[in-house]
């Protein structure tokens, strides 16, 4: 800064004594630290109410999140509450029950309800005491008219009297009308354990407001809620998704301010707003302290750093200049005896008072020192020599056009090339083609910077192959340089092995989580299949053929019995069950379910589908299938979302080898051969890389209402089916899965069952012990029909006093999974009271899980729920 100063103005601050020299320089520097702090200080005032706003932001954006995953299990139950077939029916009692079972499990639900087309609540998870009519709400005016999920306003609700926000969810009876409307409402004050439970600035607050800006929810003036918000203030959430801005909230507090909107899916308007705010006092406090504290600091060090300088001013400086000026003196006239260490000692001042005394002895000692320097050269360059041609690692010296210039004999070990024929040729000849642009910019940076720490490419080996080389080099002039490798092809090998590897163990670990849920939900699902399909077969049983009823019966056995394979399939992910495995044709299979598809997908998606003829047929489990080619195509109709597009289902048969197999995800190791392909394919928004390596973990997904079930499933089938699946996407250029199964040796078609109809009868007493009062129901049926005296028991407990009070039973019908007691303990007691006793034990889970589980226990059968009569009767006819 000084050389800029006019001529003059440097010639007189020259001219001062050392001592004004180093005040004004003090001077000029505290000015200019001062400077830097206050412009710190707005800085970083600036950066907190930037982080207050981005603070702000995220507490919005994790309120908008939960809500989204709020709604999104809402819409999930209501859609599961709208399949069940009490509400179906208006089965007010039972419904009633059901809804109050529900509310204890979902906490963050205030109420669940059930709306008539009228809008009468007729069904209500918390008891009415009078007459409710929801006609006017928004909600339910909504559902009836877009017929999907649909969101409320603010309102007071008529049952527990608090302010609530409700959301409407249409079930819809078999013609696709309107039947009822299921209702969840939320009182929204669950955030207040969020914030509590989160670092977050004194008096942060937080607004929950519902479309019209009414105010829903807010933590720091709960006497708003069911207010309107400052006009001003809702207005300024209109602009864009999100924002940030500073206001004077609704308490005349300025704020730091972010909102959030909140949309249901198929809505253009959000049903809620969240705006979140930190206090701007909050702000300014962070900044102001620490201002004032590096003010006072910097004026005590000007203070102290003046004082210091008038004293090294002399001591330091002044004293030791002069007798090094004396000093120069007299060496200049050649007397080399001078020493001044004596009196300059210590900082830069001191080395150059040593440089002085050392000087004279240099000259004199000079030409001996060189002749020494010489031979310790030569001495080291032949211990260099040595070093460098027994060294096991590669060493090479080469030019900066990348020519070796030498190589140790290492290299003709690794690479299997006579070093005569190495030295001199260009690095980049020897180099893998795809190596061959980076190795370049390497040498580029090695020019530039002078030393690369790490570098790998692939070198070429005498037998055609390649060798993995890592790189340590160093340029110490202009054109030399010198470079260390070692050969890490089989380290890199092994690492990719280790990998692979990792990466397969933690898929199962994934899919292993996966078949625990399918398996629990599979073992209730059971039990309700099981009074469905007993009631039907015995009303078939019962009803005049000549009734129409029949064929609705028929229907709910069939739809029933499809059911039940579902459960079986996913007591096959649990590991609980497994494949029912026969010859199928993938196209009679497609073409079954081609109008299934047509009505799942987008109204924007076009389905074209192309069957190879004469494709070979395949051993697998048809209700799988079906699974995996559903799951693709709503995948591919997902992925169009509301724009144009098109979903293409082809077959075809092909040869498949080993470097082709590679492809597939994980690289499955799978056997060459012919494979029958179904590829689904879509011009969707496609897929990065991160999106492609995570699609076939359980519960991944980036879709709002999403459960990331779907690909994992296909993934288990497939594989479960020794098969593999190749995914090819790009974003916005679409996405295409192949999937491989193996061809069939034999040629058999897929046949209809044969339900058999028994006449056969039974006799004597036989205990029925279940858990489940609707399968004790329909099974105290099946067993009176069949001629059996009945007793039932709810519980082991229960069963082991009636089997002891009660010796006339002869058959005992065990469940397997009871609370408290269950089946297997219950057998042993049995068991204890009479040896002989003949337990017939059932299950969700398959005979040969339940038989290994029970091994050494002597059971007298097994039948597997959900079981129909002609079951029963094949299971107790060879034992009564």
């Amino acid at each position: 800064m000084l050389q800029r100063l006019p001529g003059a103005v440097m010639d007189r601050f020259l001219s001062l004594n050392l001592r004004t020299q180093m005040m004004i320089m003090i001077l000029l520097m505290a000015i200019g630290s001062m400077g830097i702090i206050l412009y710190s200080a707005q800085r970083q005032r600036e950066a907190d109410f930037r982080e207050a706003a981005h603070l702000s932001l995220n507490l919005a954006t994790l309120v908008h999140n939960d809500q989204k995953v709020l709604l999104s299990g809402a819409e999930q139950l209501l859609a599961t509450l709208s399949y069940v077939e009490a509400v179906r029916l208006r089965d007010v009692p039972e419904v009633n029950r059901i809804l109050a079972g529900l509310l204890k499990k979902s906490p963050q639900i205030s109420n669940l309800l059930i709306i008539a087309p009228d809008g009468n609540v007729w069904a209500s998870a918390l008891p009415i005491h009078k007459p409710i009519n929801a006609a006017e709400r928004r909600f339910f005016q909504a559902a009836l008219r877009s017929g999907r999920f649909s969101s409320g306003e603010y309102t007071i609700g008529k049952v527990l009297s608090k302010p609530t926000l409700s959301f409407g969810y249409p079930i819809l009876d078999q013609q696709g009308k309107v039947q009822d409307v299921a209702v969840a409402a939320f009182t929204l004050t669950n955030y207040d354990t969020l914030l509590s439970s989160r670092n977050l600035p004194p008096n942060t607050s937080l607004l929950l407001l519902d479309h019209e800006g009414t105010i829903l929810f807010g933590n720091k003036a709960r006497e708003l809620a069911g207010k309107k918000d400052r006009p001003d203030l809702f207005d300024s959430m209109k602009e864009g998704e999100q924002g940030t801005f500073i206001a004077r909230n609704n308490s005349g507090i300025k704020k730091v301010t972010a909102y959030r909107k909140v949309y249901l899916k198929g809505e253009s308007e959000p049903y809620m707003y969240v705006r979140t705010g930190i206090d701007e006092e909050w702000v300014v406090k962070k900044t102001s302290l620490p201002l004032m504290v590096n003010i006072a600091v910097m004026g005590a060090i000007v203070l102290l750093t003046a004082l210091m300088a008038l004293y090294i001013s002399k001591r330091a400086i002044l004293d030791k200049v002069r007798a090094l000026r004396e000093a120069a003196q007299k060496i200049s006239a050649g007397d080399l005896t001078v020493r001044v260490n004596h009196c300059v000692a210590g900082g830069e001042l001191g080395e150059l008072g040593t440089a002085f005394d050392g000087m004279a002895q240099q000259l004199s000692v000079d030409i001996e020192r060189r002749k020494r320097a010489e031979a310790e050269a030569l001495a080291k360059g032949e211990e260099l020599d040595r070093y460098f041609n027994n060294s096991l690692d590669l060493l090479c010296i080469a030019d900066t056009r990348g020519r070796f210039r030498r190589l140790n004999p290492a290299w003709e070990t690794v690479l299997g090339f006579p070093l005569d024929r190495l030295v001199g040729q260009n690095i980049l000849d020897l180099i893998h083609p795809d190596d061959v642009s980076a190795t370049a910019d390497a040498v580029a940076t090695l020019e530039r910077r002078g030393d690369i720490q790490s570098f790998t490419n692939r070198f070429l080996h005498a037998d055609g192959s390649y060798r993995s080389i890592e790189w340590h080099s160093v340029r110490p002039d202009g054109n030399i340089i010198y470079g260390t490798a070692r050969d890490v092809t089989e380290k890199i090998k092994a690492e990719e092995e280790k990998l692979q590897l990792e990466r397969q163990l933690l898929h199962a670990q994934k899919l292993e989580s996966l078949g625990v849920l399918a398996g629990g939900i599979a073992h209730d699902f059971n039990n309700i299949l099981m009074a469905i399909m007993g009631n039907a077969e015995l009303a078939l049983m019962r009803i005049n053929k000549e009734s129409p009823a029949v064929d609705n019966l028929q229907k709910i056995e069939q739809a029933s019995t499809r059911a039940a394979d579902l459960a079986r399939q996913m007591l096959a992910y649990s590991g609980k069950g497994k494949f029912v495995v026969e010859n199928i044709d993938l196209n009679r299979l497609l073409q079954e379910m081609l109008h299934m598809l047509e009505v799942s997908i987008s109204k924007r998606a076009l389905l074209k589908i192309d069957l190879h003829p004469s494709l070979p047929q395949m051993e697998a489990d048809a209700t799988q299938i079906r699974q995996v080619v559903m799951n693709l195509v709503i995948n591919a109709s997902e992925a169009i979302g509301d724009d144009n597009g098109f979903i293409s289902i082809k077959t075809s048969s092909l040869k498949c080898d080993r470097s082709y197999l590679k492809k597939a995800w994980l690289e499955v190791d799978v056997p060459e051969g012919e494979y029958i392909c179904l590829d689904v394919s879509d011009n969707g928004c496609g897929m990065d890389s991160a999106t492609r390596n995570r699609i076939f973990d359980p519960f991944f997904t980036t879709k709002f209402t999403g459960r990331g079930l779907g690909m994992a499933a296909a993934l288990g089938i497939v594989r479960g089916h020794r098969g593999a699946i190749i995914v090819d996407s790009e974003p916005r250029r679409g996405s295409s899965f192949r999937v491989l199964f193996p061809a069939a040796d034999s040629t058999a078609d897929i046949g209809e069952a044969v339900i058999r109809q028994e006449s056969w009868k039974g006799s004597g007493t036989l205990l029925l012990v279940d858990d489940e009062d609707a399968v004790r129901g329909i099974a105290s049926e099946m067993l009176q029909q069949l001629g059996f005296n009945l007793l039932t028991a709810s519980d082991g407990m229960t069963a082991i006093e009636l089997f002891a009070a009660n010796p006339q039973v002869g058959i005992v019908l065990l469940d397997l999974t009871m609370p408290h007691m269950d089946g297997e303990r219950c057998l042993v007691e049995l068991q204890k009271i009479r040896p002989d006793v003949k337990v017939v034990m059932s299950s969700g889970y398959t005979e040969y899980e339940v038989t290994r589980k029970l091994s050494g226990k002597q059971l007298a059968g097994f039948i597997q729920k959900p079981y129909r009569l002609n079951a029963l009767v094949e299971a107790l006819r060879p034992i009564a």
